[in-house]
């Protein structure tokens, strides 16, 4: 996510301690990270609603072959000995 390394991570609590001072740095680090535990739970709420309300709850990312369009129109138009004569019925009635 992000890389801040420990060399950084000093930089900013000094940075802190001159601007802010001793007293007051422990209430702000404690509201910092409040926030971002905030802003985190919102991200993840935010997240799971979308792959919720998109229909996508169990989807296996690792084989995004599933998705192609064409392999998706195969399964759905697949040949299968008990739908052929109804889908037929279907597009002979449409076709007139």
């Amino acid at each position: 996510m992000l890389d801040v390394g420990f060399f950084e991570l000093l930089v900013i609590a000094v940075i802190g301690l001159l601007v802010v001072g001793p007293e007051k740095l422990p209430k702000y680090i404690a509201q910092g990270i409040k926030t971002l535990r905030n802003v985190r739970d919102m991200a993840t709420k935010a997240k799971d609603d979308i792959v919720e309300s998109a229909g996508i709850k169990d989807l296996d990312l690792k084989n995004l072959s599933k998705l192609d369009p064409t392999n998706l129109a195969n399964n759905v138009f697949d040949d299968k000995d008990e739908t052929k004569p109804q889908v037929q019925k279907k597009f002979d009635q449409d076709a007139t």
